[in-house]
């Protein structure tokens, strides 16, 4: 089966495919055959939409590297019978640490601390901390990354609900936490995180409406997907103090346009690499292959996605 590479893998991709002898697989001058190209493995940049898989008449699997599939029309690729799959444990861990790391930094003052000290004001006009213990979340997403999020918060102290209508109720025992409607949740909590995909029904999920059902201000985190999160909401609901801060790896937008409340103490932002890790980058690598691998040579297909989100 002959397999096109249309973005940059890390270079232990390659490394593995040159010591198992698969390099013939691999499609790697520029003179080729649209129509004998039967895998795709992509990364963010190319959007695969039904216009795009017509030029591939015999394409059978696009693989994503990667846990989004966002770029991909996955209602096309179902009908014209194209397996899509991702790599959703290659960057779990990383994702996760970086949630985490944003809450704290949220909820300890860190970024207005810092400037206290740079300008000589010590602790003058700093407010009180928040402890782990004093916090209410609502995971939004409740798979690899928010399940983790969710337990270390729990761990820690925190009362955690979740939110994902793809569970089951067997899944939801598993899980330790209590499942509550994304309304009722929004009405409770008092930092909210989302781990859920891009969907028609996720996008602008924290809208301008829902921020109407925010009782108590909250903390805002997001290292999903950008467009979860309307950043018209963001700035409502910092002028309107409903919104403590609030922590983003993604944006509507990427490059992201600065925006006025980015400069703010409470926001703290990074450059959606969250999985930039060389561990992460390294699992990317040999998750990919056992997914390429599987169907080639076994005709096993992992990590499939949940089309239940279409």
């Amino acid at each position: 089966m002959k397999t096109l590479i249309l973005e940059k893998m890390p270079d232990l991709f390659w490394e593995k495919i040159v010591k198992k002898k698969w390099d013939s697989y691999f499609i790697t001058n520029k003179n080729f055959n649209k129509d004998n190209i039967e895998i795709l493995i992509i990364r963010t940049q190319t959007v695969v939409d039904d216009k795009f898989m017509e030029n591939y008449k015999n394409l059978k699997l696009i693989i994503r590297a990667g846990s989004g599939f966002d770029n991909i029309d996955i209602l096309a690729a179902k009908k014209r019978n194209v397996v899509v799959c991702t790599t959703p444990e290659a960057n779990a861990l990383s994702a996760y640490e970086h949630t985490i790391s944003f809450i704290f930094a949220l909820i300890k003052n860190h970024q207005k601390s810092k400037k206290n000290i740079l300008a000589n004001k010590w602790k003058s006009g700093l407010s009180f901390n928040w402890e782990i213990s004093d916090l209410k979340v609502l995971v939004v997403g409740v798979g690899r990354v928010g399940t983790k999020v969710a337990k270390t918060l729990k761990y820690l102290g925190a009362e955690v609900c979740g939110v994902d209508p793809y569970l089951s109720q067997i899944q939801w025992k598993d899980k330790y936490i209590k499942q509550v409607s994304y309304i009722d949740g929004l009405k409770w909590c008092n930092l909210l995180t989302y781990h859920c995909p891009l969907t028609r029904e996720t996008r602008n999920y924290f809208s301008v409406h829902a921020l109407k059902n925010i009782t108590d201000p909250i903390w805002l985190v997001n290292t999903a997907r950008g467009p979860i999160i309307e950043e018209k909401a963001i700035e409502n609901g910092l002028n309107l103090g409903k919104i403590l801060g609030f922590a983003a790896d993604v944006f509507e937008n990427e490059p992201w346009i600065i925006k006025n409340f980015g400069k703010n103490d409470n926001i703290f932002l990074t450059p959606h690499n969250g999985s930039y890790t060389i561990k992460a980058k390294n699992r990317l690598a040999s998750e990919t292959l056992k997914v390429w691998s599987g169907f080639v040579f076994e005709r096993k297909i992992f990590s499939e996605i949940n089309y239940d989100f279409y």
